[in-house]
């Protein structure tokens, strides 16, 4: 049995997609109607408490909650209960840093701990497309497993810490992507050309994006959320803007060196 903590958008959307993939998965949700909408959805019944598991039975755990304290509160609660020795832990939520960074203090759960934060939304999940980023135990069974359930690709990092980094980093990215549209679509209309017009043609050429073309359903404050805790991280985010021309080809420069090696 595979154990989901946290039926929201991203919850529901994994388990579900496990559940499709043949396993057997129970909800664990303290709100009534996310455990309604996974019985209406999987004809699977939830629970409200952890304590209301059968432990024994559970191979993995998924901790998919919104915010860092309640990723801590389930943890500590794990650490309370009858989990099987070893099987893994898979917290998806979305960290503050600095807690992410010590996780490590989890090293002597009787469970493996592994950072798992996700990046495709809850269409991602459902198709099995996500691209997860991993940190801690990951084993072959664990990279078969998602692979073959809700996952596309697995990037691997050496340190905790490491993916909340690289999914804050990703979702910043996403948030300027998706903002970069909005002004777009507003310019559109300001300069009389219908949005929606533009979108199509966004849509299938050179201003392509995945943000673009979800933009009708963003879950916007989560993005905001994510950009939040990068830049109480790092003080200030980028400025980014096209007033200069040679702003642009600097930074489109320095970048590509980065990533080639090629700083002097």
């Amino acid at each position: 049995m595979i154990v989901v903590v946290g039926l929201g958008n991203i919850g529901i959307a994994i388990a579900a997609r496990i559940a499709e993939c043949g396993h057997d998965v129970l909800g664990v949700d303290l709100a009534a109607d996310r455990r309604s909408e996974w019985q209406r959805i999987t004809g699977r019944e939830a629970v409200a408490s952890l304590a209301d598991v059968p432990w024994p039975d559970v191979s993995r755990v998924y901790v998919v909650v919104r915010l860092t304290n309640q990723a801590e509160g389930v943890l500590q609660q794990l650490l309370t209960l009858p989990l099987p020795h070893g099987i893994p832990v898979f917290l998806n939520t979305t960290l503050e840093l600095d807690y992410a960074r010590g996780l490590g203090r989890y090293g002597e759960a009787p469970w493996r701990l592994i950072e798992l934060p996700v990046s495709g939304g809850d269409s991602g999940a459902r198709a099995g497309t996500l691209t997860v980023m991993a940190a801690g135990d990951l084993g072959d069974p664990e990279r078969e497993y998602l692979l073959s359930t809700s996952a596309a690709a697995i990037v691997e990092f050496a340190s905790y810490g490491e993916p909340t980094l690289a999914k804050l980093l990703n979702n910043v990215a996403a948030a300027y992507t998706a903002l970069s549209f909005a002004e777009m679509m507003l310019l559109a209309d300001r300069t009389g050309m219908e949005p929606a017009r533009l979108a199509e043609v966004l849509r299938t050429s050179s201003g392509q994006s995945w943000m673009g073309d979800h933009f009708v359903t963003l879950i916007d404050d989560l993005l905001a959320k994510d950009v939040a805790l990068l830049r109480q991280e790092l003080g200030a985010l980028p400025a980014v803007g096209l007033d200069a021309d040679d702003h642009l080809l600097t930074r489109l420069a320095q970048a590509r060196a980065t990533l080639t090696g090629a700083r002097s």
